[in-house]
C-alpha cells in the first residue's frame, strides 16, 4: 500500500495537469447595433476592431502611440471627448487600456458606440 503522501502528490499532479487557465482578457458579446447613427465629423472617434487594430479618426494607431495622437488631437479642439466604438470580438483590456490611454492624454468625458 502507498504512502498518503505518494496518493496525495499524484493528486496534487492530475489536478495541476488538467485544471485549464482562462485567457487574459474578458470575452465580450455585445448586442448588434440596432439603428444607424450619423456620426458627427468633429466628433472624436477611436475604434477598435475584432484584431485589435485601433484607428483614431479613420487613422491606424499602435496602442502606444495613442497618448500623443490624442493629445494632438485635443490641441486643437476644445472638446475633450472621446467616442469609443468597440467591435463584437474586443479583448475586455484592450479596451480598458484604450480608455486608460485617454485619459492620461486628457479626455474627460467618454461615450461607447456600438
Amino acid at each position: 500500500m502507498a504512502p498518503l503522501i505518494d496518493v496525495v502528490f499524484l493528486l496534487l499532479i492530475f489536478f495541476m495537469l488538467t485544471f485549464a487557465l482562462p485567457g487574459q482578457g474578458m470575452n465580450l458579446d455585445l448586442p448588434n447595433k440596432s439603428s444607424t447613427v450619423v456620426s458627427d465629423q468633429s466628433q472624436l472617434i477611436v475604434r477598435i476592431d475584432n484584431f485589435g487594430i485601433i484607428t483614431v479618426n479613420d487613422e491606424v494607431i499602435a496602442l502606444g502611440v495613442l497618448i500623443d495622437k490624442l493629445r494632438d488631437e485635443f490641441d486643437q479642439r476644445s472638446d475633450k471627448s472621446v467616442s469609443i466604438e468597440t467591435a463584437n470580438k474586443t479583448a475586455y483590456d484592450l479596451f480598458v487600456s484604450v480608455i486608460d490611454k485617454a485619459r492620461q492624454a486628457g479626455a474627460n468625458e467618454f461615450s461607447l458606440i456600438m
